[in-house]
């Protein structure tokens, strides 16, 4: 049998072909979520902004914890944290666990942004990923 492709192309074919027809599905996948869900108001959408500039290096993206910091997610939905100590916990950080304050950084109404996107998110109204507009 005579090879139309050399052997080193021929296995490059096969892998692309195999992630092509693995990635798909995800792909299929993500944009059904990005399906799911409302419109994100225009505080969730402004909150959705500040905390992937403010908070996701550490709270993980769309709020679902990383590696220094919690998904915040759990907190909102559970009422372990309603919106006074939100703003409380931020504004103040927790220095202990490794929490910067934020009180020079975020003034209120981002923070209020930040608290809704969550609420949001924790609710299951919004899905991960950038939220559509309305």
């Amino acid at each position: 049998m005579r090879f139309l492709l050399s052997p080193s192309l021929a296995v490059r074919v096969a892998l692309l072909f195999a992630v092509s027809t693995v990635a798909w599905p995800v792909s299929a996948s993500a944009q059904q979520q990005r399906d799911q869900g409302r419109a994100a108001t225009k505080a969730e959408y402004d909150g959705w902004r500040q905390y992937m500039s403010n908070c996701a290096r550490c709270h993980g993206d769309d709020g679902v914890g990383g590696v220094m910091a919690p998904d915040l997610r759990k907190f909102v939905a559970a009422d372990t944290v309603n919106q006074s100590s939100f703003h409380s916990t931020v504004n103040e950080g927790r220095i202990a666990k490794g929490m910067p304050q934020f009180k020079s950084v975020l003034h209120g109404g981002q923070i209020d942004a930040i608290y809704a996107y969550l609420r949001a998110r924790a609710a299951g109204e919004l899905p991960a990923g950038r939220p559509r507009q309305h």
